[in-house]
């Protein structure tokens, strides 16, 4: 597999200032652990990562992960390389001769990716894009893609979200920008689409948990879906006399709550603090402060 690490996050800042995307904490434990999970449990033991923004991070990570089911190794870019780019760079590193999944850094989900990749194969596809209900990107007649981003103006049977997951087969890989260079993907599927009509499908996930993490208020609202009314601890941490909660609260590693506050839809990242008597709704606590969403 192919995780796209190496943005910036822009959209997501402050908290992507202080941690690069792909590994700032859900319910406590970062995305990238939640990606890798999804892996092992369908069967891929390989992965490879580009990164470039806070490299250190991943590095971090690796260390903190210690003997992981899946081996991932990290490919660092001198210079951003662009979604196409990063995948071919990532590509030649991992020499795969199969289909290789490649799945953006930000995404969380629990759609069933073993049933994607038996579709590809079954199917004889180059490239099979997940897909799923929402912004019409993909253009599909059945589960043919005939367009993507309208950069042909063509109109199918239906049109799908694009969820930032695909898997390549070596013939769809061979349309990428060399290694080293910069490239967009969608310039790449556009080109196979042109070249070879019927050779992208389409694979739609239904109603599985599909969230791309790219604002504050996404990132807070996954939460709200992962933990309903819960107060969730990574360590037990007890609440202090007259604290009072509303909605989730999700306490990281050495979170300290001030007594006397009141707490609704709230996440504390880990070693940070939330002062006594603090009045709190929908909020992120961590090394930036406190960012009211």
């Amino acid at each position: 597999a192919i995780i796209l690490c190496a943005g910036e996050g822009t959209r997501l800042r402050p908290l992507t200032l202080h941690k690069a995307k792909p590994v700032i904490p859900v319910v406590c434990e970062p995305i990238l652990s939640h990606i890798l999970g999804e892996l092992e449990k369908y069967g891929i033991f390989r992965a490879a990562a580009n990164i470039w923004h806070r490299q250190e991070d991943f590095l971090d990570f690796c260390e903190a992960s210690g003997a992981s089911p899946v081996r991932l190794s990290l490919v660092p870019e001198k210079t951003l390389l662009g979604t196409g780019g990063g995948i071919s760079n990532v590509a030649a590193h991992l020499q795969s001769t199969g289909p290789v999944l490649v799945h953006n850094g930000d995404i969380y989900t629990d759609a069933d990716l073993s049933s994607v990749i038996r579709e590809h194969r079954a199917s004889g596809a180059m490239l099979t894009l997940l897909t799923r209900d929402g912004e019409p990107e993909i253009e599909t007649i059945g589960n043919e893609v005939i367009d993507i981003a309208g950069r042909l103006g063509k109109k199918g049977e239906n049109a799908w979200k694009f969820t930032g997951i695909s898997v390549w087969d070596s013939e769809a890989l061979e349309y990428l920008p060399r290694p080293g260079v910069f490239g967009d993907a969608v310039d790449t599927m556009v080109s196979i689409l042109k070249a070879a009509p019927g050779a992208i499908k389409a694979h739609n996930i239904g109603d599985a948990l599909w969230t791309d993490i790219g604002t504050p208020d996404e990132y807070l609202e996954l939460h709200r879906r992962l933990l309903g009314k819960e107060v969730y601890s990574k360590e037990n941490i007890e609440l202090p006399p007259g604290v009072r909660v509303d909605g989730f609260l999700c306490l990281c590693r050495n979170a300290r709550i001030g007594a006397g506050s009141v707490l609704e839809d709230v996440i504390v990242w880990p070693d940070s603090e939330i002062p006594q008597g603090s009045v709190l709704n929908r909020a992120v606590v961590g090394p930036f402060g406190i960012l009211r969403i």
